[in-house]
């Protein structure tokens, strides 16, 4: 599955372009996409908010999915990989505007997290106790600090890679190894406090310990979904002519084996809190288990493992393009889906409703 890194050149840059067609679909689609957001923040605000909320940090755990792909292949020093290694550093390079996405929220803390309303600690003991975690400003000051780690991680990680097109040897990929290593001692502390702070706390009586590690599992299983449908698509486009099926078969495995983590973990969640049948843990699921949740409760489990599950058994599966393609892309709109049961639910009780507000920016 493996070899060593400087074993196995990387595959050249040239040779493929985007069409012309594509950067003005794309730059249309982000202006439809603001346009539908500024029309949202004055008709529907917390849900254009919860909107943005789930699509930036949909989006910016893609880009962080990529980065921690990089460090795991470096750490790991595995080869197999340079073949497409340039589309996980692709994801990587968004990071720095998924940060700027997510500073967007700050100006509107008080209408997006009931704990940050003005009056409310005074009036609710639970959340009084919490103050000195669950301030505005502490809030704005660990963002700040997240994402600051995150970017200069990943760039760090992209300056090393890019140089070694020009200065070649091992000192670069010697140096991205003990980036990687920190790197990820410092993400799995940082993402995880992230999830507790933008997430969680939209619910804040609520709380739940495997509820990080249930995030690292998504950002997981929808980066390694993503780097195979672009790495599919570029292969049919010529551009990654030594992709092989080898190649598509650790990939098939990776993401059999995140949806599989996935899984565990919510079931694990699930079941400790249905078990333990605690109110102030159980509101979390039932707002979600009834009503207009109901349905999008149950499709989640199906999107984010019992379909991937079964599709990707097979080995032979495993290493067809058409098939990763359609199982990568299941699984990305099930990441999506988990997400909107994580946020929406806390302005949206009635139950999940797609709109023009939900497919902004």
């Amino acid at each position: 599955m493996s070899a060593p890194i400087d074993a196995v050149a990387t595959e050249s840059r040239g040779g493929f372009a985007v069409s012309p067609v594509f950067h003005r679909a794309a730059q249309v689609a982000a202006g439809a996409g603001l346009g539908a957001l500024v029309l949202g923040l004055v008709q529907a605000p917390e849900r254009a908010l919860s909107s943005l909320l789930t699509s930036g940090f949909y989006f910016l755990c893609l880009g962080l999915g990529g980065a921690v792909f990089l460090a795991l292949m470096y750490v790991a020093n595995a080869g197999w990989f340079t073949v497409f290694k340039r589309i996980p550093e692709a994801f990587a390079s968004y990071v720095p505007w998924g940060a700027v996405t997510m500073l967007a929220l700050l100006p509107f803390v008080t209408k997006l997290y009931p704990w940050a309303k003005p009056g409310v600690m005074e009036t609710d003991h639970l959340l009084h106790e919490k103050a000195a975690f669950l301030n505005v400003p502490f809030f704005a000051i660990r963002m700040g600090v997240m994402l600051a780690v995150w970017v200069g991680f990943t760039w760090m990680l992209r300056r090393n890679s890019l140089r070694q097109d020009v200065e070649h040897g091992e000192p670069l990929t010697r140096k991205n190894v003990t980036v990687s290593a920190v790197f990820l001692v410092l993400f799995s502390l940082t993402f995880c406090l992230a999830a507790f702070d933008w997430l969680m706390s939209l619910e804040p009586h609520w709380f739940s310990t495997i509820y990080a590690l249930y995030n690292v599992a998504g950002l997981l299983s929808s980066s390694v979904c993503a780097i195979t449908v672009v790495a599919v698509l570029l292969h049919r486009a010529g551009a990654l002519p030594r992709l092989n099926s080898s190649h598509l078969h650790d990939l098939g495995k990776l993401m059999f084996g995140f949806a599989t983590l996935w899984a565990y973990l919510w079931f694990s969640q699930f079941m400790l809190i249905w078990y333990a049948n605690i109110p102030e843990e159980t509101v979390y699921f039932i707002a979600r288990m009834h009503g207009g949740w109901e349905v999008p409760f149950y499709v989640n489990v199906v999107l984010n493992w019992a379909l991937p599950f079964v599709l990707l058994l097979p080995r032979p599966a495993k290493m067809n393009p058409s098939h990763l393609l359609r199982v990568a892309g299941v699984l990305l709109v099930g990441r999506w889906l988990d997400l909107q049961l994580m946020v929406a639910p806390a302005h949206q009780p009635e139950g999940l409703t797609v709109g023009v507000y939900e497919l902004s920016l």
